[in-house]
């Protein structure tokens, strides 16, 4: 049960990371990218996977830190 719960609570942190991420390239992407189909697929298929290794890597590494401290 301690497992499935460590699980849960690491799979909503990771969303977390990668909502905020997205949130911020979202704003940079708006402020520095021209607006067409080009850039939006580009978004779309290496942006967006780039976010979600990257959310997975911060939220794993964080949770080795907190293990770390104890």
């Amino acid at each position: 049960m301690n497992q499935v719960l460590e699980k849960i609570i690491y799979f909503g942190f990771t969303i977390f990371i990668f909502i905020v991420l997205w949130k911020v390239t979202g704003e940079l992407w708006e402020t520095f990218v021209p607006w067409n189909y080009k850039t939006d697929l580009l978004g779309i298929f290496v942006v967006a996977p780039i976010l979600i290794v990257s959310s997975f890597i911060l939220s794993s590494y964080s949770f080795k830190v907190i293990r770390g401290s104890k």
